[in-house]
Formats: C-alpha cells, sequence, structure tokens
C-alpha cells in the first residue's frame, strides 16, 4: 500500500485511521483517493441530487473541513462509517441569550443539517448545559439576596434601603469608576458632571463608525452608562416619578455585588434551589429561544449538577495518572484539585494546542478559572487549572474524596463528552472565545484521563470547529459588556425574523466573524426577497404552463441548474462554504428571472419545477423552511402562500378584477352592466374555525360587490372602474396581507402575501412621494413668500425712490445726479441706479393695479 507523508506538525495531526490515534505521520490513502474518485449517486424517486453522496471507498463525500487543530482544511473522515458524534458547548444559563448566541448556535445548526441532510451522515449530537459555574454562584446568590432585600427581609439593608444604595453606589464607584470621587450622591452623577475621559467614552458621536473601544475602555464604558442608569432610577424614586426598566436593572446591577460581598457567607448554599432556580429558568427560555430560531433540539443534553460523581471519578482518574494535585484551601478543610500541566508535556504531550500563542495571556488564564477563584494559592503554576474547587461558605457543594467541592469549568465538557461518545469522537464545536483556556484545557484533561499507564498518545477529539463572534461597530456581543440584544427582544421587536437571522449567518462564513451593518441587513433582506419572488414566479408556471421538454429555454435553464448543482457541492465539500452556495442561488433565480421576463418562449413547467425543487431542497437543508424537513419536496417556503381558507375568494376577487382591468383599458371594447355583475361566492362546507379565518375576505368581497352594483349609474365608467380595481389591491386586500401584482400585456394578476419587503418597498415610496410633496408644498410657499416680497417693493414710487439725504441733485425721472457734497455722479455709478430704477419701476407699476 502507498503511502502520503503529511507535512503537520505531530501535535497538531487528525487521525484518518478508524482506530486510535498513533505517533506517525503516515497515513493510508484510500480515504484521499475517495475524495478525489466522487460519483453521485441517482435514482428513479429521488431527484439524483438528493441522493447521498457517495465516493468508490468508504462511503464517504469529499468533504474537507478547516480544523481548529491543524488551522487547516482536513478531510473528514469519522471514526465510524457515515455516523458522527459530535459534542457541542451549550450554554451558561444565569440570564436570556443574546444575538451572539444565535450567531454560535444557528451556524452549528446549519453545518448539522448540511451534514445530515446533505452529505447523508448519521449524527450523534450531544449538547451540554452549564448550570453550575462562578457566574451561575455569583448571580444566584446575588439574585436572592436582592429578593431577599426587596421583600424586607435583609433587615439590617431593608429598613434604610436609601442608605443601601448610597453605599452600594459608593463601593462601585470605588472598584470600577475611581475618577469618580466614592461620596458623590447619586442624583448628581449626569453626563455633564463625568469626568472628561469618561465623558469621552460614551459620546458615541465623537468617534468614527470604524473605531473600535479597547475591551477596558468597553468595560469602563458600561460601569459609566450603568451608573448613569443608576442614578437616574435613585432621583426618579426619591422624586415619586416612575423609573424605567433599564435604569432600575441597572440600579439592581449596583447593589447586587455589594450585597453579596457583605452577605455570601450566611447563605445557606447547601440548599441548591437558591441557583437551580435561576439555571431551570433560563435553561427553558434559552431552549424556547432556540426553537424559536428553528435550532433543532439536540439528540442528547448533559447537565453539570447531574454529572457530580462521573465528574469526581474523572478527576480521581487523572490523578491516578500522575497528572493532578491537590491543595489545601486556607479557608476551608477541603481540597482543590489542579491539573498538572508541568506533568502532561513531561509526558511528551502538548498544551495549548489550540491557541498555543495565549498559553501565558494572564487575562484568558484568570477568565478560565472565574471570579471566584482570584485568590486560589498553592497552585505550582499559574496556568495550571481547577479539574474540582473546594467550595467556600456561599457556594454550593458536593461530596468528593476532597472534601465539599465543586467541578471546575473545563472538566464538566470532558467528562460529559467522555461519558456520552466514549474516548475518541469526532467533532467538539463552541465559540471562538472557548478556544482557549477552555477548549485547550478540556483537550489536555481528556488525554490525561485516557492516558492510561501514560505510555502512549491519545488523540481525544478529531475535528475542532468554532465559530466566528457576531459584533456591532468591531466589539463582541457580550453579557458582560451589556452590549447585547436579547433573541426574544430581536423577534418581538421585529428587527430580526428567524429566516433573516440565519440568511445573515448563510451569508457570511461560520468561522469568521460577522459585523452586523445596514449593508449586511439589506443583502440578507435583498436575498430572501429574491426567493419569495422566484418561489411565487415558480408556482405560477407551473400552474399556468404547457411542458415543453425540447425547448431551448428549458434547456439553458436545466444546464445553468447543473451549474448551481456544481458549485453548491465543491462549496459545500470546502469547509462549508455557504457564502458561495448563496450566491450560486441567486445567480441561478437571476437566470430564470431572465426567461420568465421575456417569456419567448417562457421557462417551461419541467425546467421551473427542477430548479424549484432544488432550491426548496437547500433552503429546507439550511433550516429556512421552519420545521419542514429537507426530503419535503413541496416547492416553496412559507410565506409565498396567502391564507388557504380564503384562497377560492381572492381567486375570484382577482379574475374578476383582471376582466374589468383589461376591459377598461380596452380601446375596441368598453365596460358594460353585464360585466358588472357581483363576484360569486364559493360555497363549500367550512368549519367554524375555518369560516372565522375567511371572514375578513368575505367582507372585502361584500364591499367590493357593492361598489360594483353602485357603478351601473357611473357617468365615467372606466375611471371608476380602474380606481376600484386599485382601492380592491392597495388597500382592501392589502390590509389583509394579501398583493395582486399586475403584471404587463393579458397576464392575470399575481396573488401573493404581503412581504416584509413588499412593505418597505410601499413605505419607501410612499415617503418619496411626501417628500415630493412637500418639496412642491415648499416651492409654492416659496413663491408666494417672493410675490408677497415682491408687492411689498412695488409699494414705493420709482420716481421718488432715490430723493433722500444721500443725493442733492436729481432729473426729472428722479434719477440723482450731485451726491450729498454736490460731486457729479459718475457714468458707472449712474447706470447702476438707472438699472436699480427700471426694475423699481416695473414693481410698482405692476403693483398699482393691484393696489387699487
Amino acid at each position: 500500500m502507498s503511502l502520503w507523508i503529511f507535512s503537520i506538525p505531530k501535535i497538531w495531526t487528525v487521525s484518518l485511521r478508524r482506530q486510535s490515534f498513533s505517533s506517525s505521520y503516515l497515513f493510508d490513502t484510500q480515504f484521499e483517493l475517495a475524495f478525489a474518485r466522487r460519483t453521485m449517486a441517482t435514482g428513479v424517486r429521488q431527484p439524483e441530487w438528493q441522493q447521498p453522496i457517495q465516493s468508490e471507498a468508504a462511503d464517504l463525500p469529499p468533504l474537507k473541513i478547516y480544523n481548529s487543530l491543524t488551522r487547516t482544511k482536513t478531510p473528514f473522515v469519522p471514526i465510524e462509517q457515515k455516523k458522527v458524534k459530535w459534542y457541542a458547548c451549550g450554554p451558561t444559563v444565569y440570564d436570556d441569550a443574546h444575538l451572539g448566541h444565535a450567531r454560535n448556535y444557528v451556524s452549528t445548526d446549519i453545518i448539522r443539517r448540511i451534514m445530515r441532510d446533505y452529505f447523508k451522515f448519521n449524527v450523534q449530537y450531544v449538547q451540554n448545559v452549564t448550570d453550575v459555574d462562578d457566574k451561575i454562584i455569583l448571580r444566584g446568590r446575588q439574585k436572592y439576596l436582592l429578593d431577599e432585600l426587596k421583600q424586607g427581609r435583609l433587615s439590617e439593608y431593608s429598613q434604610n434601603i436609601s442608605d443601601t444604595r448610597a453605599s452600594a453606589l459608593r463601593a462601585y464607584l470605588a472598584k470600577n469608576l475611581p475618577k469618580i470621587p466614592e461620596d458623590t450622591a447619586a442624583t448628581t452623577i449626569t453626563k455633564d458632571s463625568l469626568p472628561k475621559d469618561y465623558a469621552s467614552l460614551i459620546d458615541e458621536s465623537s468617534r468614527q463608525d470604524s473605531e473600535v473601544l479597547s475591551d477596558k475602555d468597553a468595560k469602563t464604558q458600561m460601569h459609566i452608562k450603568t451608573v448613569l442608569g443608576a442614578s437616574r432610577a435613585v432621583s426618579a424614586i426619591e422624586s415619586n416619578a416612575e423609573a424605567t426598566k433599564d435604569d432600575l436593572n441597572n440600579l439592581d446591577d449596583i447593589v447586587m455585588p455589594f450585597l453579596d460581598e457583605k452577605l455570601k457567607t450566611t447563605i445557606d448554599a447547601s440548599d441548591h434551589a437558591i441557583f437551580t432556580k435561576l439555571t431551570q429558568f433560563y435553561e427553558k427560555r434559552y431552549t424556547e429561544d432556540m426553537r424559536a430560531l428553528n435550532v433543532l433540539d439536540p439528540d442528547e443534553i448533559t447537565r453539570v449538577t447531574e454529572y457530580g460523581p462521573q465528574i469526581v471519578d474523572f478527576v480521581k482518574q487523572i490523578e491516578k495518572n500522575q497528572f493532578a494535585y491537590t491543595v489545601r484551601d486556607t479557608d476551608s478543610p477541603n481540597e482543590s484539585v489542579y491539573f498538572d500541566i508541568k506533568a502532561f508535556e513531561a509526558a511528551n504531550n502538548n498544551y495549548a494546542r489550540l491557541e498555543p500563542w495565549n498559553r501565558n495571556d494572564t487575562d484568558l488564564l484568570a477568565d478560565g478559572e472565574g471570579a471566584l477563584s482570584k485568590d486560589a494559592t498553592g497552585k505550582r503554576s499559574p496556568a495550571d487549572f481547577a479539574l474540582w474547587k473546594a467550595s467556600k461558605p456561599g457556594e454550593p457543594s458536593w461530596p468528593s474524596p476532597w472534601g465539599a467541592g465543586r467541578p471546575g469549568w473545563h472538566i464538566e465538557c470532558s467528562a460529559m463528552a467522555s461519558d456520552k461518545l466514549g474516548k475518541q469522537f469526532d467533532i467538539h464545536s463552541g465559540g471562538i472565545d472557548l478556544a482557549f483556556p477552555h477548549h485547550d484545557n478540556e483537550i489536555a484533561q481528556s488525554e490525561a484521563y485516557w492516558n492510561r499507564g501514560r505510555e502512549h498518545q491519545h488523540q481525544w477529539v478529531n475535528y475542532f470547529l468554532h465559530m466566528g463572534h457576531l459584533s456591532i461597530r468591531g466589539a463582541k456581543m457580550s453579557k458582560s459588556l451589556k452590549n447585547f440584544t436579547t433573541i426574544r427582544e430581536a423577534l418581538d421587536r421585529g428587527t430580526w425574523t428567524p429566516r433573516g437571522l440565519r440568511i445573515v449567518f448563510l451569508l457570511g462564513g461560520w468561522k469568521e466573524g460577522i459585523e452586523i451593518t445596514d449593508d449586511v441587513v439589506k443583502e440578507g433582506s435583498a436575498w430572501e426577497d429574491r426567493i419569495n419572488n422566484f418561489f411565487i414566479k415558480a408556482k405560477d408556471v407551473l400552474g399556468t404552463a404547457t411542458d415543453q421538454e425540447g425547448s431551448l429555454a428549458g434547456q439553458a435553464l436545466l444546464n445553468a441548474l447543473e451549474r448551481a448543482k456544481k458549485e453548491t457541492l465543491d462549496a459545500l465539500c470546502n469547509s462549508f462554504d455557504t457564502p458561495i452556495v448563496m450566491r450560486a442561488i441567486s445567480d441561478l433565480i437571476s437566470d430564470y428571472n431572465i426567461a420568465y421576463n421575456n417569456r419567448d418562449p417562457p421557462p417551461t413547467a419541467h425546467a421551473t419545477k427542477e430548479i424549484a425543487e432544488w432550491v426548496t431542497f437547500i433552503v429546507n437543508t439550511f433550516g429556512l423552511n421552519g420545521t419542514t424537513t429537507a426530503d419535503d419536496l413541496t416547492i416553496g417556503w412559507s410565506g409565498i402562500d396567502v391564507p388557504e381558507d380564503a384562497k377560492p375568494i381572492i381567486t375570484n376577487l382577482s379574475q374578476k378584477r383582471d376582466g374589468l382591468r383589461r376591459r377598461a383599458k380596452s380601446k375596441t371594447r368598453g365596460i358594460s352592466n353585464q360585466d358588472l355583475a357581483p363576484v360569486p361566492y364559493p360555497e363549500r362546507p367550512l368549519t367554524e374555525a375555518q369560516s372565522q379565518r375567511e371572514a375578513p375576505f368575505r367582507e372585502v368581497l361584500e364591499r367590493f360587490n357593492k361598489s360594483l352594483k353602485e357603478l351601473n349609474d357611473s357617468q365615467s365608467l372606466a375611471k371608476d372602474v380602474l380606481q376600484l380595481s386599485d382601492r380592491l389591491r392597495d388597500v382592501d386586500l392589502w390590509e389583509r396581507d394579501v398583493y395582486l401584482e399586475d403584471r404587463d400585456g393579458d397576464l392575470p394578476a399575481l396573488i401573493r402575501p404581503v412581504t416584509r419587503e413588499l412593505r418597505a418597498s410601499r413605505q419607501a415610496k410612499e415617503k418619496a412621494a411626501q417628500e415630493k410633496q412637500r418639496e412642491k408644498e415648499q416651492r409654492e410657499q416659496n413663491k408666494k413668500k417672493e410675490e408677497i416680497s415682491k408687492a411689498d417693493k412695488g409699494k414705493q414710487d420709482h420716481l421718488t425712490m432715490f430723493r433722500t439725504e444721500e443725493y442733492s441733485a436729481w432729473d426729472a425721472d428722479g434719477i440723482p445726479t450731485k451726491d450729498k457734497d454736490g460731486e457729479e455722479i459718475t457714468k458707472s455709478r449712474r447706470k447702476k441706479l438707472t438699472k436699480d430704477w427700471e426694475r423699481q419701476k416695473k414693481l410698482h407699476e405692476a403693483y398699482l393695479p393691484k393696489a387699487i
């Protein structure tokens, strides 16, 4: 067997064999050869593009994935035939998920769907929920204490809550905004009272759109906004006014850390409900948010609180393998267990394989250990990280050989992933911010766990996928910076739709960051509108066209379809390059639109059906069509059809309107009374619910028929018919989210729903018309002002206009001949005075008749 030699560093090599990772650089070439010799399986019952993509060896597609372990695109070969074992880092549930989380989980969902529905892999997808860590402990305690304060159960602090707020503010300022004196009263803190450098941080207008704040400045900016909001809340409370919800939340954010610092050790942390009440609430909301975004549920969910014994066993094995050590906690009889990086590397392992350049970044290391571990002592190296933390007063704990404690942040994923997927699995994913230290620590401790006997290396995960950030003005969305919009806020406000958000992510690469700009939003909206229009046209053609199998137009479209298929296959095999696929779909639809608009000849039903089914398959695969599965080839996606129960009425109205408009515009045949016959109501059995849904359209039909009857006595019948037709289209049906799109020639109007794009287009036209009307009114006002000004000027008699002290002599017409000193007026000056005189003469002569 021939062998290929890869020039990939040993520590970053991915095993392509179906066995444990070996120390050799040499690999079998059967998979590489398979990738080079792909074939498309075809069948009779399914379109050929819907069949599994196969290769001659191992039944694998020619897929390469960008792997964070190698920092290259690596051929994807699962450990088991056509099965993908995948673990994803899930949410830390202490607050609502925001759009940054949507970026991670929606992009992950897209890749999962592509692997399952396009490449036909059997995907086993496991995702954890972090329901205990430092952030959850802090937030759980803080919310508990805040609730106790508001319920009046913290006697020392509740009885004089005004003093509590003042003390909390002083502590907050001392810690976070030292340039503001600690004794500053809350009600006196305003934008104008801020120190100059603080004021500049919140003055958005002083910065260019491209200017990005440093992490330090962004955090300071957040603290300033929190204090300003709290100040407004205190002012409102003290004046018995109503404070905004946001300002009250800012006040809470100042009071909570103060209470926690004072009272954390008094909490009975054995009562885990203090913390689970928080996590269960937000896990439920996270699940609701993900389903609202059409993100598939995980096949299995694991929770840290349900894995206490397994995590303890996992840490014990690492300790047994001599890659961990214990440290006695100074504040309790309990011990913490730390991972020994030096021992791990001494055994011929490598630490920080994902981001080795960050292994000495103290800020990242501290963040990885958590806010409650900053005072950890006894570590052999600053980079060593906690596997098990000794619990302190006010922290929840579980029993262990080292005393009461809790899991370190990273160990949870190692224990849960290994339990569900075994000692080696295919894919581990998460946001790029988790690469170091979280995922690097996971790799180290997991490979230390499976390194039984220390005699060989072990590859725990073959492919790491990291999703890029979502940013605004260059700043990553973050709960800690309060610069986020929650998913439910974005959906409730209508700022985003699940489909619109997913389209934006598809238009950008999954591993690259996405900057939300107006251009990005417009591009996404334009792509969605293009697909909407295509599906509506396709359904129109399939409902009316006669098939012309051999037509040149039909064959040209089928050729364009084949190009789009190939571009899509190549792009998705190139590490899920969805932007290329989105462009391929757009280009294909452009080709279709040319044929559709020219109609010489029109697109064939056969070509239309093939293209529409393929586009439907891709949008379903990408999760753009709600819960519709990829194998459902019903053409279109949600939102392109009018209400089903009202279709018969809408169809009758549209057909009647088409006929009336043609006759109203006809030069050879006018409209007769027979043409004004009422539109028939389609009698059919309806349930009570169907009748209620139909009722608004029945009202439209009745109003239209009444208007037709009133036209019998019209003296300008054609004009009135056209006005009635326009009202049906632009008002009556539009208000019920149905639009009749008129087309050239004798083509009937297209019946379609009112989309966001149509509304935006109409609003833009209305705005332009209003602006035009305003400009017209302004011109008329200016003209009127000018006429009034001229009239006022015309009151002055030209014969007397220059008889002032400025001159001493005049001719018969009153034009000056000498200045006040008796000097003759120069020729040039007299010429100018004469022109002014003649101009005033015209104004005055025009004024005289009006004055009479």
